[in-house]
């Protein structure tokens, strides 16, 4: 943990207990105390400015309840921490239009939004006439949905940032524009921002997002991190990405676990990690759900729901892909990307449903396919798709074949959608999550028991690659965050069940 949490009376930790007891007897009822690090934040319009008009560092505690409006941009220094207590509102007041109009948070130390089921917090842009907030009746229009504006900044880690915790943490309308210190964090002047960006020159962030909501971004939502360890458990990504981006996009030399997250409308993939020649990224990609990702992206090679590319690998296991524009891509090649991390990868036992499998009703109408043709991605004996294996060419790619009578034959039978009606009349192409939709299993569903796990026998064992020695040396799920606590990493392991919703109720616990 940061030095700061760990220098004695430095951190300054306020507990609030209320106590009852009963006169003849030993019971008392304990509420669970709430953490105050530093100073508590009683200024609700942030950040302060000093005599020279200059803003002044955030850092302390945001209280429960209250509601907090920022004006411009937030600096948290190195070493410092702000924490922010379950039942904060954040609102943001930005425009989008340039960088001194979209406020954002530059996260030199540490940001721990401690937000929890029964009170989640919530970051989001001040609503006005001029910025207004998307809804449901918007469902495919990437130029004229405010869900893309991008009106505020995000999370930007800087060089010497420690570490960045989200739970239970609302997250929307992000990637204002970048100014004159968009070099200082990989980027150039008038690029959107990343919603959560973690930068480490040396050594390594940490990066906990657990249980939250991300929605609306104009480009990557946790993008292009470096030098991170990441836990990314039990989220929803949705409506992220005008024309382009991910919702996950990890960059080089990123370790960790993405697992039990439900990802629904994104404009390229929802999942994805692309790292550099000679770099390593290992992030094991398990017991996701991904539907109608992928068309929002013009650009050609770019897949629409898994992807893998340039030196990055990890097991990759219990996915379900449902009405994407293309299944799990391991990736020999792409527009921009390199060959996967082929040694360095495990995967399999994975279920995509892809609707159709032929163009759709009109010629206008886009191509879904389970497995992309000459990728290193093959059809493996514990996953569910219409594609038959073709021959290994000499570069080790795969040249197999989709069926397309094979479109609606993997179906994994969610409670509450319907695969077949969203495949057909465009409907692919709304990211409007539907209200009521439910990506549990019904009984007889194929993913149910489709899963490896600890435990598992045959095809169902947890997979080992002892030729791969970085698959040997983080393991399955990893550990390479602290376990547990409010500080530490919440890790769901695989599951017998394929995706995030698997019948035991352990997974994602959000409902929509």
């Amino acid at each position: 943990m940061n030095k700061h949490f760990l220098r004695g009376g430095m951190l300054a930790m306020i507990s609030v207990a209320m106590f009852s007891c009963k006169k003849n007897g030993e019971k008392v009822n304990i509420s669970k105390p709430l953490t105050v690090i530093g100073e508590p934040i009683s200024d609700t319009v942030l950040p302060k400015l000093d005599a020279n008009g200059h803003a002044i560092p955030l850092k302390g505690t945001m209280l429960a309840g209250k509601t907090y409006h920022i004006t411009a941009d937030v600096t948290i220094n190195e070493g410092d921490t702000l924490y922010v207590q379950p039942g904060v509102k954040v609102l943001i007041k930005g425009d989008g239009l340039t960088a001194a109009t979209s406020p954002t948070f530059f996260v030199m130390g540490s940001l721990v939004s401690a937000g929890t089921k029964e009170n989640p917090n919530w970051f989001t842009v001040e609503e006005t006439p001029s910025t207004p907030k998307s809804n449901s009746t918007i469902t495919d229009d990437p130029t004229g949905d405010p869900a893309y504006k991008g009106y505020w900044g995000g999370f930007q880690g800087g060089p010497k940032a420690d570490m960045m915790i989200f739970r239970w943490t609302h997250i929307e309308y992000t990637g204002g524009p970048w100014g004159d210190n968009a070099t200082d964090f990989g980027a150039t002047a008038g690029d959107p921002k990343y919603t959560i960006y973690m930068n480490r020159a040396t050594d390594f962030s940490k990066l906990i997002v657990e249980d939250s909501w991300l929605f609306g971004s104009k480009d990557d939502c946790i993008g292009k991190c470096q030098n991170t360890y990441v836990s990314i458990m039990r989220n929803t990504f949705n409506k992220l990405g005008g024309t382009g981006g991910e919702g996950m996009n990890l960059k080089s030399h990123v370790f960790g676990d993405v697992a039990y997250n439900l990802c629904y409308g994104v404009a390229t993939n929802g999942l994805k990690t692309a790292g550099s020649n000679g770099v390593n990224t290992i992030v094991n990609i398990y017991n996701n759900t991904v539907v109608q990702c992928g068309f929002r992206q013009a650009k050609a090679t770019r897949n629409g729901s898994i992807n893998t590319e340039t030196n990055t690998g990890g097991f990759l296991y219990n996915n379900i892909i449902v009405n994407c524009k293309s299944g799990l891509r391991i990736s020999f090649k792409s527009e921009k990307g390199k060959p996967s991390d082929t040694l360095n990868t495990s995967y399999g036992n994975n279920l995509t449903c892809i609707g159709r499998g032929t163009p759709m009703s009109t010629a206008v109408e886009q191509y879904m396919i389970f497995i992309e043709p000459l990728q290193f991605t093959q059809k493996m004996p514990g996953d569910f798709n219409g594609y038959v294996n073709g021959p290994t060419l000499a570069d080790g790619t795969n040249n197999g074949t989709n069926i397309a009578a094979d479109s609606l034959k993997y179906d994994p039978m969610f409670v509450n959608y319907d695969v077949k009606a969203r495949s057909a009349n465009f409907e692919y192409r709304n990211s409007v999550i539907p209200a009521g939709a439910d990506f549990h299993l019904k009984a007889g569903s194929p993913a149910i028991g489709g899963g490896v796990f600890k435990g598992g026998t045959g095809i169902y064992a947890l997979p080992m690659k002892p030729t791969a020695p970085l698959l040997v040396q983080y393991g399955f799920p990893m550990t390479v965050l602290p376990v547990g606590g409010e500080f530490g990493a919440n890790v769901t392991p695989p599951n017998k069940d394929m995706g995030a919703y698997p019948t035991d109720n352990t997974g994602n616990q959000h409902t929509y």
